[in-house]
């Protein structure tokens, strides 16, 4: 898994913090914005809001984005997701337990219709695990396809991205063709950003872009690799130059790419200046993981069937 980055309270649940600490009843801070069964929906993050209805809600509750993103940072995070992968990495230390605590999360939720997103996300996982380690036993595979289906169904009928599908479409990344992964990529990207939850987007898209790319390049699929280096490029000039931690795996990946075109001492100095602008920054866990990777790289880029996915 990629390190964690900064993890702080979800806006859904800082905006009802603040209605709860101001003695607001949901239907006030709704007022003409929304209705209160979206309102609280959101509250309890199971849907977004677009950016305008949540500065009306905020208004609503005499607050502001500021008040909001102090609360965030103040409080815990609960970003659904990162708590499941969290509470199944808890279980173990090793890929293999990883892999068996997703399984019994699975086998537990497999016809419990209110709990979707842990299966979901037990099911990604152990997919991952086995296909990415060769962990056993693997998924089996009428289990993947209707895991799969599932995901691809659920953002399918979802028009607001927030944090929690792109969080989805980040994990079910391996399991779709490469074609439909870049395909899907710009507007997965462009719907997120859409939405509120900004924190959480900056967090985020490094994380889809870099897996983006280690499946393509695993893959052998240099142009959609090339591609994504490029669309990786544009936001960290764009929206994310103070990151420092996805221009790292950046400057790492076009290593990667040098490994792809034939260029191995070329590709090695690349990922070697990724890992020395890690150490400038002590950025200890991203030193620990390059580190590993670029022996991986050196040792086994030219076997076939090498592969090297991250999520």
């Amino acid at each position: 898994m990629q390190k964690e980055l900064a993890m702080m309270m979800t806006a859904g649940q800082a905006v009802r913090q603040i209605r709860l600490d101001k003695h607001m009843a949901l239907r006030e801070a709704a007022g003409e914005a929304i209705s209160v069964a979206q309102l609280s929906r959101f509250e309890t993050d199971r849907q977004d809001l677009g950016i305008n209805v949540l500065l009306q809600v905020l208004t609503n509750i005499n607050s502001n984005i500021t008040e909001m993103r102090h609360v965030q940072l103040a409080g815990e995070s609960d970003i659904a997701v990162d708590r499941l992968v969290a509470q199944l990495k808890a279980q173990g230390k090793s890929p293999a337990e990883w892999a068996m605590a997703a399984q019994a999360d699975l086998q537990k939720y497999a016809h419990d219709p209110t709990r979707r997103l842990e299966r979901l996300v037990a099911g990604a996982l152990w997919i991952y695990m086995t296909e990415s380690y060769g962990i056993q036993p693997a998924i089996p595979a009428d289990s993947r396809r209707r895991l799969v289906a599932e995901a691809q169904g659920y953002l399918g009928r979802v028009e607001t991205w927030g944090v929690t599908e792109l969080s989805l479409y980040n994990l079910y990344s391996p399991t779709l063709a490469d074609d439909d992964l870049f395909t899907l990529m710009k507007p997965a990207l462009s719907r997120g950003k859409s939405y509120i939850g900004l924190y959480e987007y900056f967090k985020i898209v490094p994380f889809i872009l870099n897996t983006n790319f280690s499946i393509f390049v695993s893959h052998n699929c240099l142009d959609l690799a090339t591609a994504t280096l490029h669309m990786t490029e544009d936001f960290l000039a764009d929206e994310g130059s103070g990151i420092v931690a996805p221009r790292i795996f950046y400057i790492f990946n076009q290593g990667l790419l040098l490994f792809k075109q034939d260029q191995p001492a070329a590709g090695r100095q690349k990922c070697a200046e990724a890992i020395r602008v890690a150490r400038i920054f002590d950025e200890d866990p991203v030193i620990d993981l390059l580190t590993r990777r670029l022996q991986k790289w050196e040792n086994h880029y030219q076997e076939a069937g090498f592969t090297d996915i991250l999520i």
